[in-house]
Protein backbone atom coordinates (compact mmCIF):
# COMPACT_ATOMS: atom_id res chain seq x y z
CA UNK A 1 0.00 0.00 0.00
CA UNK A 2 1.58 2.98 -1.53
CA UNK A 3 1.63 6.30 0.40
CA UNK A 4 2.24 9.83 0.01
CA UNK A 5 2.62 12.92 1.69
CA UNK A 6 1.26 15.86 0.28
CA UNK A 7 1.78 19.55 1.61
CA UNK A 8 -1.35 22.17 1.32
CA UNK A 9 -1.12 26.16 0.53
CA UNK A 10 -0.58 26.40 4.24
CA UNK A 11 2.21 24.38 4.58
CA UNK A 12 -0.30 21.71 6.78
CA UNK A 13 0.92 17.62 5.14
CA UNK A 14 -1.67 15.31 4.47
CA UNK A 15 -0.88 11.72 3.80
CA UNK A 16 -2.95 9.83 1.41
CA UNK A 17 -2.96 6.18 -0.34
CA UNK A 18 -1.97 6.29 -3.92
CA UNK A 19 -4.03 4.22 -5.90
CA UNK A 20 -2.36 1.27 -7.65
CA UNK A 21 -1.47 1.18 -11.06
CA UNK A 22 -4.01 -2.31 -11.30
CA UNK A 23 -6.52 0.09 -9.74
CA UNK A 24 -6.16 3.23 -12.16
CA UNK A 25 -6.28 0.53 -15.15
CA UNK A 26 -9.53 -1.05 -13.99
CA UNK A 27 -10.95 2.42 -13.85
CA UNK A 28 -9.41 3.01 -17.42
CA UNK A 29 -11.34 0.15 -18.75
CA UNK A 30 -14.93 0.33 -17.41
CA UNK A 31 -15.03 3.97 -18.61
CA UNK A 32 -13.83 2.73 -22.06
CA UNK A 33 -16.92 -0.04 -21.70
CA UNK A 34 -18.99 2.89 -20.40
CA UNK A 35 -17.90 4.95 -23.67
CA UNK A 36 -18.35 2.26 -25.98
CA UNK A 37 -21.90 1.44 -24.77
CA UNK A 38 -22.87 5.46 -25.35
CA UNK A 39 -21.40 5.61 -28.78
CA UNK A 40 -23.40 2.34 -29.88
CA UNK A 41 -26.49 2.94 -27.52
CA UNK A 42 -26.80 7.26 -28.91
CA UNK A 43 -26.03 6.43 -32.40
CA UNK A 44 -28.61 3.64 -32.65
CA UNK A 45 -31.19 6.03 -30.95
CA UNK A 46 -30.72 8.93 -33.39
CA UNK A 47 -30.24 6.63 -36.30
CA UNK A 48 -33.75 4.89 -35.09
CA UNK A 49 -35.79 8.33 -34.30
CA UNK A 50 -33.97 9.80 -37.93
CA UNK A 51 -33.93 7.03 -40.36
CA UNK A 52 -35.61 8.56 -42.72
CA UNK A 53 -33.54 11.63 -42.97
CA UNK A 54 -30.20 10.37 -41.41
CA UNK A 55 -27.88 7.73 -42.85
CA UNK A 56 -24.59 7.21 -40.85
CA UNK A 57 -22.85 5.29 -44.26
CA UNK A 58 -23.78 8.50 -45.94
CA UNK A 59 -22.39 10.90 -43.45
CA UNK A 60 -21.13 14.60 -45.03
CA UNK A 61 -19.67 17.01 -42.81
CA UNK A 62 -22.27 20.19 -41.91
CA UNK A 63 -24.98 19.74 -42.86
CA UNK A 64 -28.02 19.43 -40.05
CA UNK A 65 -27.16 15.50 -39.15
CA UNK A 66 -23.71 15.43 -38.76
CA UNK A 67 -23.97 18.29 -36.64
CA UNK A 68 -26.57 16.93 -34.38
CA UNK A 69 -24.48 14.02 -34.45
CA UNK A 70 -21.69 15.64 -33.06
CA UNK A 71 -23.47 17.44 -30.61
CA UNK A 72 -25.18 14.83 -29.10
CA UNK A 73 -22.96 11.78 -29.59
CA UNK A 74 -19.05 12.77 -30.61
CA UNK A 75 -18.88 15.95 -28.43
CA UNK A 76 -19.82 14.41 -25.16
CA UNK A 77 -17.97 11.22 -25.86
CA UNK A 78 -14.81 12.44 -26.58
CA UNK A 79 -14.62 15.15 -23.24
CA UNK A 80 -15.89 12.34 -21.31
CA UNK A 81 -13.02 12.64 -19.53
CA UNK A 82 -11.69 16.08 -18.76
CA UNK A 83 -15.50 17.09 -17.85
CA UNK A 84 -16.47 14.07 -15.54
CA UNK A 85 -12.96 14.80 -13.43
CA UNK A 86 -13.95 18.60 -12.76
CA UNK A 87 -17.20 18.22 -12.30
CA UNK A 88 -17.09 15.38 -10.04
CA UNK A 89 -13.90 16.31 -7.96
CA UNK A 90 -11.66 13.93 -9.96
CA UNK A 91 -13.53 11.07 -10.53
CA UNK A 92 -14.85 9.46 -13.76
CA UNK A 93 -17.78 6.88 -13.33
CA UNK A 94 -14.45 4.01 -13.42
CA UNK A 95 -13.12 5.52 -10.63
CA UNK A 96 -16.23 6.64 -8.60
CA UNK A 97 -16.47 2.17 -9.11
CA UNK A 98 -13.24 1.47 -8.17
CA UNK A 99 -12.97 4.64 -5.06
CA UNK A 100 -9.92 6.72 -6.72
CA UNK A 101 -9.80 10.18 -7.86
CA UNK A 102 -7.08 12.69 -8.97
CA UNK A 103 -5.67 15.11 -6.88
CA UNK A 104 -3.82 18.33 -7.08
CA UNK A 105 0.33 17.66 -5.64
CA UNK A 106 -0.98 19.87 -2.77
CA UNK A 107 -4.14 17.66 -2.10
CA UNK A 108 -6.41 19.98 -3.61
CA UNK A 109 -9.62 18.82 -6.13
CA UNK A 110 -8.05 19.13 -9.92
CA UNK A 111 -8.64 22.34 -12.04
CA UNK A 112 -10.47 22.40 -15.78
CA UNK A 113 -6.72 22.91 -16.85
CA UNK A 114 -5.47 19.81 -14.72
CA UNK A 115 -8.48 17.98 -16.22
CA UNK A 116 -7.64 18.63 -19.52
CA UNK A 117 -4.09 18.59 -19.36
CA UNK A 118 -4.38 15.27 -17.68
CA UNK A 119 -6.93 13.91 -20.74
CA UNK A 120 -4.57 15.96 -23.71
CA UNK A 121 -1.58 13.00 -23.21
CA UNK A 122 -4.13 10.53 -23.38
CA UNK A 123 -7.14 10.83 -25.05
CA UNK A 124 -8.49 7.36 -25.06
CA UNK A 125 -11.97 8.83 -26.54
CA UNK A 126 -10.23 9.77 -29.76
CA UNK A 127 -8.43 6.69 -30.29
CA UNK A 128 -11.55 4.60 -29.81
CA UNK A 129 -13.27 7.12 -32.78
CA UNK A 130 -10.12 6.22 -34.88
CA UNK A 131 -10.56 2.68 -34.37
CA UNK A 132 -10.66 1.73 -37.66
CA UNK A 133 -8.50 4.27 -39.16
CA UNK A 134 -5.13 3.24 -37.17
CA UNK A 135 -6.38 4.12 -33.60
CA UNK A 136 -6.22 1.17 -32.46
CA UNK A 137 -2.72 0.94 -32.34
CA UNK A 138 -2.16 4.18 -31.27
CA UNK A 139 -4.72 3.36 -28.22
CA UNK A 140 -2.20 0.25 -27.48
CA UNK A 141 1.17 2.18 -27.35
CA UNK A 142 -0.22 5.34 -25.96
CA UNK A 143 -1.44 2.48 -23.22
CA UNK A 144 1.42 0.59 -22.89
CA UNK A 145 3.97 3.79 -22.23
CA UNK A 146 1.49 5.09 -19.60
CA UNK A 147 1.38 1.92 -17.79
CA UNK A 148 5.19 2.04 -18.23
CA UNK A 149 5.95 5.08 -16.74
CA UNK A 150 3.22 4.95 -14.32
CA UNK A 151 4.81 1.73 -12.92
CA UNK A 152 8.40 3.07 -12.68
CA UNK A 153 7.35 6.72 -10.82
CA UNK A 154 7.52 6.82 -7.20
CA UNK A 155 4.26 8.32 -7.37
CA UNK A 156 2.74 6.22 -9.39
CA UNK A 157 1.74 9.17 -12.15
CA UNK A 158 1.40 9.06 -15.83
CA UNK A 159 2.74 11.58 -18.42
CA UNK A 160 -0.83 13.22 -18.29
CA UNK A 161 0.03 13.77 -14.41
CA UNK A 162 3.78 14.88 -14.35
CA UNK A 163 2.14 17.51 -16.94
CA UNK A 164 -0.68 18.75 -15.17
CA UNK A 165 1.38 17.80 -11.45
CA UNK A 166 -1.09 15.79 -9.94
CA UNK A 167 -1.79 11.82 -8.49
CA UNK A 168 -4.48 9.88 -8.47
CA UNK A 169 -5.19 8.42 -4.62
CA UNK A 170 -7.83 6.12 -3.00
CA UNK A 171 -10.95 8.22 -2.30
CA UNK A 172 -11.61 6.01 0.96
CA UNK A 173 -8.11 4.80 2.28
CA UNK A 174 -8.38 1.35 4.31
CA UNK A 175 -7.49 2.51 7.53
CA UNK A 176 -6.66 0.76 10.48
CA UNK A 177 -9.22 2.01 12.41
CA UNK A 178 -12.82 3.95 12.14
CA UNK A 179 -14.02 6.82 13.35
CA UNK A 180 -15.67 5.12 15.77
CA UNK A 181 -12.34 4.70 17.52
CA UNK A 182 -11.60 8.48 17.59
CA UNK A 183 -13.14 9.01 20.61
CA UNK A 184 -14.54 6.95 23.37
CA UNK A 185 -18.53 7.70 23.82
CA UNK A 186 -19.41 4.34 25.49
CA UNK A 187 -23.26 5.53 25.53
CA UNK A 188 -25.51 7.86 23.47
CA UNK A 189 -27.19 8.61 26.28
CA UNK A 190 -24.06 10.21 28.01
CA UNK A 191 -24.08 13.19 25.65
CA UNK A 192 -26.43 14.67 23.99
CA UNK A 193 -25.70 16.63 20.66
CA UNK A 194 -25.64 19.84 20.25
CA UNK A 195 -25.05 20.54 15.94
CA UNK A 196 -27.56 18.36 14.40
CA UNK A 197 -26.64 19.44 10.89
CA UNK A 198 -23.27 17.55 11.29
CA UNK A 199 -24.61 14.60 9.91
CA UNK A 200 -24.59 16.22 6.01
CA UNK A 201 -20.49 15.33 6.25
CA UNK A 202 -19.37 11.88 5.32
CA UNK A 203 -16.73 9.52 7.53
CA UNK A 204 -13.72 11.64 5.33
CA UNK A 205 -14.97 14.96 6.25
CA UNK A 206 -14.75 13.64 10.37
CA UNK A 207 -11.36 12.11 9.23
CA UNK A 208 -9.74 15.48 7.90
CA UNK A 209 -11.30 17.30 11.62
CA UNK A 210 -9.77 14.89 13.45
CA UNK A 211 -5.86 14.86 11.35
CA UNK A 212 -6.55 18.64 12.02
CA UNK A 213 -7.26 18.19 15.81
CA UNK A 214 -4.33 15.59 15.83
CA UNK A 215 -2.10 18.55 14.15
CA UNK A 216 -2.51 21.29 16.50
CA UNK A 217 -1.95 19.09 19.29
CA UNK A 218 1.37 18.09 17.71
CA UNK A 219 2.36 20.88 15.96
CA UNK A 220 1.14 24.09 16.93
CA UNK A 221 2.09 26.46 14.76
CA UNK A 222 0.66 29.26 13.04
CA UNK A 223 0.35 27.55 9.64
CA UNK A 224 -1.65 24.66 11.51
CA UNK A 225 -4.16 27.06 13.16
CA UNK A 226 -5.05 28.83 10.44
CA UNK A 227 -5.93 26.04 8.57
CA UNK A 228 -8.19 25.19 11.80
CA UNK A 229 -9.95 28.28 11.86
CA UNK A 230 -10.89 28.39 8.11
CA UNK A 231 -11.80 24.60 8.56
CA UNK A 232 -14.39 25.66 11.70
CA UNK A 233 -15.59 28.57 10.11
CA UNK A 234 -16.77 26.38 7.16
CA UNK A 235 -18.55 24.01 9.23
CA UNK A 236 -20.25 27.19 10.97
CA UNK A 237 -20.92 28.65 7.75
CA UNK A 238 -22.87 24.86 6.66
CA UNK A 239 -24.34 23.89 9.36
CA UNK A 240 -25.74 28.13 9.18
CA UNK A 241 -25.01 28.76 12.78
CA UNK A 242 -26.22 32.82 13.33
CA UNK A 243 -22.65 33.33 15.46
CA UNK A 244 -19.26 31.74 14.28
CA UNK A 245 -17.92 30.14 17.71
CA UNK A 246 -14.53 31.89 18.27
CA UNK A 247 -12.76 28.95 20.39
CA UNK A 248 -12.24 26.36 16.79
CA UNK A 249 -10.92 24.02 18.91
CA UNK A 250 -13.74 23.26 20.92
CA UNK A 251 -16.05 23.89 18.19
CA UNK A 252 -14.50 21.21 15.98
CA UNK A 253 -14.33 18.53 18.83
CA UNK A 254 -17.86 18.77 19.31
CA UNK A 255 -18.56 18.31 16.06
CA UNK A 256 -16.46 15.38 15.69
CA UNK A 257 -18.41 14.02 18.89
CA UNK A 258 -21.75 14.70 17.81
CA UNK A 259 -21.16 13.22 14.39
CA UNK A 260 -20.07 10.27 15.66
CA UNK A 261 -23.24 10.05 18.63
CA UNK A 262 -25.67 11.01 15.69
CA UNK A 263 -24.55 8.65 12.98
CA UNK A 264 -23.31 5.38 15.23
Amino acid sequence: MQKLKLKTDQNVPIEVELASIGQRLLAVFLDIAILIAYLLVMSLVIMMIFSSQFNLLEYQFFDFWSILFMLVVYIPFALYTPLMEYFTKGQTIGKMAIGIRVSKINGENATFRDCFTRWLFRPYELYILLLFNGGFFVFIASFFFDTLIGAISNKNQRIGDFMANTVVIRQKPKQVYTIKQILAIQNKKEYIPKYLGITQYTDEDMMLVKHVLTRMKKHDNKATREVAIQLADKIAEDLKLEEIPTKKLQFLKTVLKDYIVLTR
